[in-house]
């Protein structure tokens, strides 16, 4: 039997029936690595939650698993930091003049901001630290920084543990309110923001590997300006200045915290605002910008 095409049509000489016509439609198919519609991207995402849990859960497994102390890093980095700026600043140069319970105050806000400095750093990296992965396996690229960002909020669970036992036993002794449960929203807006302004800056670090290592300063200086060891309002006079710091969503995410921990006090429906657009809206623009390059990801660099 002998099947002969031509560009006319295809004609069959031999005994018996024709064989039967397959038809088949690639109007459909798809290049490997291309970028799909943001919808079908977002569901494919969610098709890949069981990888994103497991890869960070390992990620979490192996972070400290070289040291010896493991996992009290977690809590040693940010008291050992708050302990530094303590000396420097609120022994020394009496930032902490005025401010109530200074010392949980500090340890409040080193804490809480060393979460997002570490989740933004590494997402914002994530596309070089998973090399591995995007050449070798197909799935919506936006998982590896998700993976990160789950990673570092099992890890901040640790550290609100040890941050809440800190409060309860350095004096003054703070008492236990049912604005502590307020602390669960404000962690959830926080992770989404970290997620969002991740996803928007892996893309330029990826095409620009140099940038990455310049995060570290820029962190270093969001944190000076987040009210980490003293309160804005009592260096700041001119109004204009005082609103730039309320825009900051990292500021509002200590600010708040501080006031449900420490202070027995519900933040502000403004303060819960700014966080809530500035989680979200980073979000929607992160994740449009990581999946306009979603094609990039698998270049060489």
């Amino acid at each position: 039997m002998i099947l002969r095409h031509t560009p006319e049509r295809a004609r069959w000489f031999g005994s018996g029936p024709p064989p039967r016509t397959v038809v088949f439609d690639s109007s459909r198919l798809r290049a490997v690595g291309a970028r799909p519609p943001l919808t079908e991207y977002l569901v494919q995402l969610w098709n890949s939650r069981h990888f994103v849990v497991y890869d960070a859960r390992v990620r979490l497994s192996v972070s400290q698993e070289h040291t010896l102390l493991g996992k009290a890093w977690l809590v040693l980095n940010p008291a050992l930091l708050g302990l530094t700026f303590l000396l420097i600043f609120g022994v020394l140069l009496g930032t902490g003049r005025g401010v109530e319970n200074f010392i949980a105050y500090l340890l409040v806000g080193i804490m809480m901001f060393t979460y997002s400095s570490r989740a933004i750093v590494a997402g914002s990296r994530s596309m070089a630290s998973g090399r591995a992965l995007i050449r070798g396996f197909s799935f919506p690229r936006a998982a590896l920084p998700l993976s990160i960002n789950l990673r570092e909020l099992l890890s901040q669970g640790f550290v609100l543990l040890a941050m809440v036992v800190m409060v309860l036993l350095i004096p003054p002794l703070e008492p236990v309110s049912w604005r502590w449960l307020l602390l669960v929203p404000i962690v959830a807006l926080q992770t989404v923001f970290n997620w969002g302004l991740g996803m928007l800056l892996a893309p330029l670090v990826h095409k620009i590997p140099d940038v990455g290592n310049l995060f570290a300063f820029v962190m270093r200086i969001w944190m000076y300006s987040s009210g980490i060891f003293y309160d804005p309002s009592r260096f700041v006079t001119d109004e204009r200045w005082m609103v730039l710091f309320e825009a900051n969503p990292l500021y509002q995410v200590l600010s708040m915290s501080r006031d449900c921990l420490l202070y027995a006090t519900t933040p502000e429906w403004w303060q819960w605002t700014v966080l809530v657009v500035a989680a979200f809206g980073t979000w929607l623009v992160g994740l449009w910008v990581f999946w306009r390059n979603e094609e990039s990801y698998a270049d060489e660099r």
